[in-house]
């Protein structure tokens, strides 16, 4: 170690040592409080209020000490969800006894794999329980453990982001008598391991669990003469390599798996999309108590009349009750061919009466309804954000909507009778029925330092979904055109730095598939509106696309385009409002604040509008964004830069960070939620 770095580096060790005793200070606090709640059944879980106090005051603290405060507020999420899941495990536990229980827990793999990860996590604040951890052969061999009496849980992967659902999971919970009592969800980080010295061009073979290895397809295909063998799960393959010593052979496993046997990481995130999440259940032989305060959910397998309209009465009994249906996957019945359950998680406690009313009612309908139980509900998404109830209470308290007007040939974005607004979501991210979205970042992506640097300032101000065009259609044959599929990445990099999805123009058909791999939603700018086959072509992703109104186009025109995306299979879009073409000549065009509540009639689907481009300059932005939001809009999309004065592109109209708070402040000063 250079004399240089060795006073800082032990000063930082000094510091990181006070940081853990703080937190641990911090948790017993949390403990106090939790142990209050425990014997207090009618104090709330959650204090919303509360914790929107303690971020405002941390954002206050790091800004006055020169700090990041997206930083410091990821760091205060992060602390908040640990503390949440301190005060609901003591929840628990005051229904149980003092003394430490020894639990056994089984799991398919070995030490090191995604699933022994995942009990660390589930179990990291049950102090009162001993954990003994056996790994099995197989998802079966665990479950028959547990039957036997060998076990007290199993933990079994129900459902991942990428993969989807695992079939041997749910025909387990179908035909064995289980209980699923608890979930948890876990940030899969799939990396490629060697041996010491081995090199990726040189691999002749790839092991891991085949869903592993189906989540990383986009990644394998890049190899030539390599082929992949699928083992009982990862860790093992990794243990594996380490038997074989041999340098053309690799892994797919977690950093931690590497890490015990001394294996050498060759590369990083090679799953097939950047969010790689994997739920898992923990089962039981008999259902388990929970607290009513805390978010539950409920898992069904569900057989209906052969009767014409039976799963619609009993999907209209949770939805007139407002309770919110996450899963629902119909499997055929092996036994009995063309006939099919299904299965279905809900959000709600099984002690709650409306979740009681709906259960009775589907019995009617149903000629089989089996509870596979009832559950603590964990998200790794939407912890820090507005309660839905909130949102609800907001939707019903705004101004009657103006009268619908209907057009036979809008029939997908055409408004309808009794027909509720559409959400779409960006990357996770909702807009419409109420919900704002606000998109800003850089005209174009330059270089990695100003992207990344507009991303910061972006998340800082309280954006939400971070813009930047890779491909930028210029009047001028001379202007700077883009970086392309380089200025793609560098944008997707920045977003991920900071936890903001990403959305980028699409100007060519034959772009549209390798765009939409890795941007979270793509956009369809004024001069292609009425670019048919990219419209066509649009139809055919699994991407939410943004639909710039054209330069002279009407509202009609607008919704003709929408159609022609939303005929093709892709109902995720969202209108954009940017100025229309006049003899007006004092703004780069004219927006056309009356086409928001006009479209309110006509249509669905959310609407945003760009004051940027409209304005074509920085001081008349957030006036016409204020004007945007009082008429309704769902959302705004506005162009900022880190240093607007030397931007290669649209300079004369992009934010600075201090027009970006205002603009911020502005929206929420009129009532509208980031």
């Amino acid at each position: 170690m250079s004399g240089e770095l060795k006073p800082p580096r032990s000063r930082i060790d000094e510091i990181d040592r006070k940081l853990v005793e703080l937190m641990a200070e911090r948790m017993n606090a949390v403990r106090a409080i939790g142990k209050s709640k425990s014997t207090d059944t009618e104090a709330p879980l959650r204090d919303h209020s509360r914790e929107q106090e303690v971020q405002a005051r941390w954002q206050g603290e790091a800004e006055t000490h020169g700090l990041s405060s997206y930083f410091t507020g990821r760091i205060l999420r992060e602390v908040m969800n640990y503390s949440r899941r301190v005060q609901e495990e003591l929840l628990d536990r005051s229904q149980n006894t003092t003394h430490v229980r020894q639990l056994r827990v089984g799991f398919q793999g070995v030490s090191g794999s995604y699933s022994d990860l995942t009990l660390t996590k589930l179990f990291s604040e049950r102090p009162q329980c001993r954990l003994e951890r056996k790994g099995f052969a197989s998802f079966a061999r665990a479950v028959d453990a547990l039957e036997n009496g060998d076990l007290d849980y199993a933990l079994l992967p129900i459902e991942n982001t990428i993969a989807g659902s695992l079939n041997e999971t749910y025909q387990l919970l179908a035909d064995r008598q289980l209980s699923i009592v608890d979930e948890e969800i876990l940030p899969v980080d799939h990396c490629l391991v060697g041996l010491k010295g081995a090199e990726v061009e040189q691999l002749r073979v790839i092991r891991s669990h085949p869903v592993a290895l189906q989540q990383c397809t986009i990644w394998l295909n890049k190899l030539s003469n390599c082929a992949t063998e699928g083992t009982t799960d990862t860790a093992s393959s990794a243990e594996a390599l380490l038997n074989n010593n041999d340098p053309h052979e690799a892994a797919i496993c977690s950093e931690e798996a590497a890490g015990r046997l001394g294996l050498t990481i060759l590369e990083r995130n090679i799953a097939n999309q950047a969010h790689n999440y994997t739920r898992f259940v923990l089962v039981a032989r008999e259902p388990e108590t929970v607290d009513a305060r805390r978010p539950a959910r409920m898992s069904l397998i569900l057989m209906v009349n052969h009767r014409r309209g039976s799963l619609a009465k009993c999907l209209d009994a949770f939805a007139r009750r407002q309770i919110n249906l996450s899963k629902l996957e119909s499997r055929a019945k092996p036994e009995s061919p063309w006939e099919y359950q299904f299965y279905l998680d809900i959000e709600g406690h099984r002690e709650d009466p409306k979740v009681k009313e709906a259960l009775d009612e589907i019995s009617s309908h149903a000629n089989t309804l089996k509870e596979l139980g009832c559950y603590p509900r964990r998200s790794v998404f939407g912890e820090d954000l507005v309660p839905e109830e909130h949102v609800a209470e907001e939707v019903a308290s705004a101004k009657p909507e103006a009268k619908i007007v209907s057009n036979a040939s809008l029939r997908r974005s055409g408004r309808k009778p009794a027909h509720e607004p559409s959400i779409v979501k960006i990357g996770g991210v909702p807009i419409g029925a109420g919900h704002f979205m606000l998109i800003a970042g850089p005209c174009a992506v330059e270089t990695r330092a100003q992207i990344t640097a507009g991303a910061r300032m972006v998340r800082e101000a309280g954006g939400q979904v971070l813009r930047g065009g890779a491909f930028k259609p210029r009047t001028s044959p001379y202007s700077f055109q883009g970086l392309g599929f380089p200025g793609l990445e560098l944008l997707c990099q920045a977003g991920g730095a900071y936890e903001l999805p990403v959305i980028t123009e699409v100007l060519r058909l034959e772009d549209v598939n390798r765009i939409a791999q890795s941007a979270d939603a793509l956009q369809v700018g004024a001069r292609n509106m009425q670019n048919f086959e990219l419209l066509k072509k649009l139809g055919k992703i699994d991407r939410p696309v943004l639909l710039k109104r054209g330069l002279s186009a009407t509202v009609a025109d607008l919704l003709a385009a929408a159609e022609y995306i939303m005929a093709g299979g892709n109902q995720q879009v969202i209108l954009c409002e940017r100025g229309i073409r006049t003899f007006e000549t004092a703004t780069r065009s004219t927006l056309d604040i009356s086409a928001i509540p006009v479209l309110k009639e006509r249509t669905h689907l959310p609407v945003i509008v760009d004051p940027s481009h409209a304005a074509g300059r920085r001081e008349l932005v957030l006036p016409l964004a204020a004007a945007a939001v009082a008429a309704g809009a769902d959302g705004l999309i506005v162009e900022c830069h880190p240093d607007p004065d030397n931007a290669m592109c649209d300079k004369e109209q992009a934010l600075t960070r201090e027009d970006l708070d205002e603009l911020v402040a502005s929206i929420k000063s009129m009532g509208r939620m980031l």
